[in-house]
């Protein structure tokens, strides 16, 4: 045993003047009385009594004593830990991840019975003694630095949470190994988690690993996504994954919703380890002004809740602007007035002016070329109806008959063009590319090009080798998609899936975008009191919808879990710290350190004397 304050063995100075107390005589001071009668019976029975009488001033004495020498070695601070005469530092290292949040059996947390754990090692903090804490989420962080004050310690451990982050714990070790490194005395790392890991990282500190928990069954979604439909842009399709990280089958409801109104309910049964995808297809795609929310939850209950729900933005349709520059096309006019995603202006040839590029995203050429049309120098995004920026050569083609449609390319894909009627077509060639230009052809008739596509980085161009009013494609439904897709391709739009973000990602913000430090999951929009917004870099560590707000109109960011790491709770390791490695609190002393039961002691003591003294057992 080790006394952290031996300067209280002073008091025992104290010693002597208490049994000097106990020698001093009674001063009795006379009394006349009108008969010795009653006295006389007295004295008689106090001469019985008089060893009793002794023995009960010894006692008294005794009593004090001990009480008194409880409080002193109390005010010491004894430990048992030989040493900490040395001096010592530990690293408590509390996991915050996801898989913290699992309930056991017993309806507590895995995080509850950590934090109990590190409230424990956090009692033994002491001048000689030094806690450091870090907390483990997505990446390891310095809660509070090497300190021997309990009440900090236990202080920031009262404001450390569970985050849905997922995290390995070798960067932990390493952290708080290199924080040790420059400690005097003994070094000691402490790990606080709920499954121990298989081949934790080489140190130079002593490692003690406090596993906590039981392996439990789980079910979880593990990805969710939302696309537009490149066949209707109009509609999005949702891709489902969920699996069953247990022993038993699972039965179970999954619920879709979209901003917050239920879209479909849908029955899985999941078998002991099975992986199961679905896919929703008749979602329709929100407009501008939407929240653009999807969730889809299980109905099943399990030992982690968090990973039963799961959160995706749908891409809002993008308004693009749209020049038609054209002597008259009664199909096209048609086609992009009706279009949700379009809004066109139409002029004609003798009114257009290479200006007007720069305030349309594309801009449609319908049996014209402008004069002087210079592709390396001309900016903006370009089609071409029946007028050939590219050279030609040779006789016009009669009757040319599809033969290729590249369907990975964004302006034909899902187009259906087989039995196309074409009278005649433009003989022309594949342009090699040059000045940063790449030229493909994703619609052929046989070795010659219907349609060229060109990209420059940003800047695209389209041109069909063909007049559409020469052939039957403006009566057949592919002519719609096949102009609303290369439109889309030539604004810049391509049907990609929303952007997902687990939980502890480093998110970029655009410049002049902020976003809520907070989820905003609730029905009702609000922003929190006292809330404040974050721009540049973003590491959201809970899930659910957050608000980006700034130039343009309002965004959202979905952040989910979806690590099979942190759903899979079957697997949990034990402690591999012995009973001598553990703190003398945490053992069968009800988690309090030697002083506090000394101090209870005392405190027993003094009551009991308190009644003895009032029952006149003791002086």
């Amino acid at each position: 045993m080790t006394w952290l304050q031996p300067w209280s063995a002073w008091f025992l100075a104290g010693v002597p003047v208490i049994v000097l107390l106990y020698f001093l005589r009674l001063k009795r001071r006379p009394l006349t009385v009108s008969t010795l009668m009653f006295w006389q019976r007295a004295m008689q029975e106090s001469g019985h009594r008089a060893f009793f009488q002794k023995f009960r001033h010894l006692f008294s004495l005794l009593l004090h004593l001990l009480i008194f020498l409880l409080l002193l070695g109390a005010l010491a601070r004894p430990v048992f830990d030989r040493g900490i005469l040395e001096g010592s530092a530990t690293v408590l290292i509390l996991d915050t991840r996801a898989r913290m949040q699992a309930v056991e059996p017993g309806g507590h947390t895995r995080f509850e019975t950590a934090l109990q754990l590190a409230q424990d090692y956090a009692r033994q903090a002491g001048g000689a003694r030094e806690f450091a804490l870090l907390t483990l989420a997505a990446a390891p962080t310095v809660a509070v630095p090497f300190t021997g004050d309990e009440k900090l310690l236990r202080s920031a451990l009262t404001h450390v949470s569970p985050t849905d982050a997922t995290g390995g714990i070798a960067s932990a070790i390493t952290l708080a190994d290199a924080l040790l490194a420059a400690r005097k005395g003994s070094h000691r790392i402490v790990l606080i988690t709920a499954s121990a890991p298989d081949a934790p990282p080489k140190t130079a500190s002593e490692l003690i690993t406090h596993a906590v928990g039981t392996s439990l069954d789980n079910v979880a979604i593990t990805r969710f996504a939302t696309r537009p439909l490149p066949a209707n842009p109009e509609t999005s399709e949702v891709l489902l994954e969920t699996q069953n990280f247990g022993r038993t089958p699972v039965h179970t409801d999954v619920e879709l919703a979209f901003d917050g109104r239920p879209l479909e309910v849908k029955p899985l049964t999941l078998a002991p380890g099975e992986r199961r995808l679905d896919v929703f297809t008749s979602v329709p795609r929100p407009a501008l002004s939407a929240r653009v929310w999807l969730t889809a939850k299980l109905t099943a209950t399990d030992a982690l809740p968090l990973d039963n729900i799961a959160y995706a933005t749908l891409p809002p349709a993008r308004l693009n602007r749209v020049l038609l520059v054209s002597k008259g096309n009664t199909f096209l006019e048609k086609l992009l007035g009706v279009d949700a995603a379009v809004k066109f202006q139409f002029v004609t040839p003798d009114a257009y002016q290479p200006v007007m590029n720069e305030k349309f995203g594309a801009v449609i050429f319908d049996g014209f070329v402008p004069a002087g049309f210079d592709l390396e120098k001309s900016a903006g995004n370009f089609l071409f109806l029946n007028a050939m920026p590219f050279g030609s050569k040779g006789t016009p083609i009669d009757q040319p008959v599809v033969t290729d449609v590249d369907a990975a390319h964004p302006a034909t894909r899902l187009v259906s063009l087989h039995n196309v009627t074409i009278l005649h077509a433009k003989p022309i060639e594949l342009p090699a590319a040059h000045d940063g230009w790449t030229f493909t052809a994703p619609l052929r008739s046989a070795e010659h090009p219907l349609l060229i596509t060109g990209e420059r980085g940003r800047q695209r161009i389209a041109a069909l080798a063909f007049d559409v009013l020469e052939s039957d494609l403006p009566l057949r439904v592919a002519f719609p998609l096949l102009i609303h897709s290369t439109v889309q391709w030539l604004a810049g739009e391509r049907a990609d899936s929303s952007p997902v973000f687990a939980a502890g990602d480093v998110v970029q913000i655009p410049p002049g975008k902020s976003v809520a430090p907070t989820p905003l999951t609730s029905s009702l929009v609000r922003t929190a009191e006292g809330q404040t917004s974050v721009t540049g870099f973003f590491q959201p560590l809970r899930n659910g919808f957050y608000q980006v707000t700034g130039d343009g109109p309002v965004g959202w960011i979905a952040v989910n879990t979806f690590s099979a790491a942190e759903s899979d709770l079957r697997v949990a390791g034990g402690s591999n710290a012995p009973a001598a490695s553990l703190p003398f609190s945490a053992g069968a002393f009800h988690r309090w350190p030697p002083w506090q039961w000394l101090a209870l002691a005392a405190l027993v003591l003094i009551v009991a004397e308190w009644w003895l003294f009032h029952r006149r057992k003791t002086e």
